[in-house]
């Protein structure tokens, strides 16, 4: 009886094992799968910032050189370090005694070529019209025509001659070309400078440019956003960075594309120009040479959106939680990141799809989840 008992209890538990079996392990599955938060990505405009280091530079620089001999006799009292000289102003003044007497000699040698012409001429046309009639050889009026010709070339080395001395008279008085800084000088009045000689460097008062090297993808967004504004010029602001001296923004415009490649970076290299850069305004806050960033806006062709930096994997993709839950992943490309979250350009992205924000230790593709939030 005791024996027959115990077989009764034993197959009454193997039955009820058998009956609980399936439930229990059911029931561990579910507890497996992992619950996540999740996120709506934001849709984001079509234009976006491009940003690219660079130095600003002066827009004109100018190392002056002596072009004539002589004593300086007078130098621009702003014509130091720092100092401001305005466009067509003179900069330094070289004895020019020796210059004009040079212009009159030459001047004084063309009126008497010119002379020389005149009385050519008419002996010409009064040995031809002797030759016409007989009165004289046609040997005669052939070496008239030769007088002829070389007085009409001395008047030209006269004239020429003149042209120099007048120039070199010009080169006495040193005007400056544009609107420019001193950044160095060495000259002083009473030295003598001679051709050649190093007397001052000169950069822009005004215009500043950055030279930056733009990659593949930026080009085409740049290029959209040219498009876009037709004749309009492409708005661009220079902002300094960490390595940055000076403090000031500049705003200015897209001058060109250059039309070589850097072989190097293999990126296409632009020139911005910003007016307002070096003027005295700006001075103690903006130096040439400083390094800076420029914001130049582009424009995609493909949908953008703006989502938590927490939700991009590695920068070049996001899991999205399917209606199932589970989860695919979608490949993007990161365009910008700013305090507001990751501006992105995903064309498997649509509205409506949620992000998974929770970060998994394992995380493969058909995965299931159970989403326990959604943040708008």
């Amino acid at each position: 009886a005791g024996i027959a008992a115990l077989g009764i209890g034993v197959a009454i538990m193997m039955i009820a094992g058998a009956g609980g079996g399936p439930e229990e392990g059911a029931e561990a599955e579910e507890d497996s799968v992992p619950y996540v938060e999740t996120v709506q990505p934001q849709q984001a405009g079509a234009t976006f910032p491009v940003r690219a280091p660079g130095r600003i530079q002066p827009r004109e620089r100018l190392d002056l050189v002596g072009e004539v001999s002589g004593k300086v006799t007078g130098v621009n009292p702003d014509l130091q370090p720092g100092g401001r000289i305005g466009r067509g102003e003179t900069i330094l003044q070289i004895d020019d005694g020796d210059l004009r007497a040079d212009l009159e000699r030459a001047q004084a040698q063309l009126a008497t070529a010119e002379a020389r012409l005149s009385q050519a001429e008419a002996e010409r046309d009064r040995q031809i019209n002797l030759s016409e009639i007989g009165a004289a050889p046609e040997k005669a009026a052939e070496q008239a025509v030769a007088n002829f010709e070389d007085a009409e070339a001395g008047v030209r080395q006269a004239r020429s001659q003149v042209t120099i001395a007048r120039r070199n008279l010009q080169k006495a008085s040193v005007v400056a070309p544009f609107d420019a800084i001193v950044v160095s000088e060495d000259v002083a009045p009473g030295t003598f400078v001679s051709p050649g000689q190093p007397l001052a460097r000169l950069i822009s008062a005004g215009e500043g440019e950055i030279q930056a090297g733009l990659p593949l993808k930026d080009i085409a967004a740049v290029r959209n956003a040219l498009a876009a504004r037709g004749d309009e010029r492409l708005p661009v602001r220079a902002v300094p960075n960490s390595s940055s001296l000076g403090n000031v923004e500049l705003e200015g415009y897209l001058a060109e594309f250059l039309p070589e490649i850097d072989q190097q970076s293999r990126t296409a290299t632009i020139i911005s120009v910003f007016p307002r850069a070096f003027l005295a305004e700006n001075q103690g806050n903006v130096f040439a040479g400083d390094y800076m960033d420029i914001l130049i806006e582009g424009r995609s062709d493909i949908p953008m959106w703006r989502i938590p930096d927490g939700a991009v994997r590695q920068d070049d993709y996001v899991w999205v939680v399917g209606p199932d839950e589970q989860i695919r992943k979608v490949e993007i490309d990161t365009v910008d990141r700013t305090e507001d979250g990751v501006l992105v350009r995903a064309p498997g992205l649509s509205e409506g799809d949620t992000i998974m924000l929770t970060v998994l230790a394992e995380e493969i593709d058909g995965m299931r989840v159970h989403v326990e939030g959604t943040s708008p």
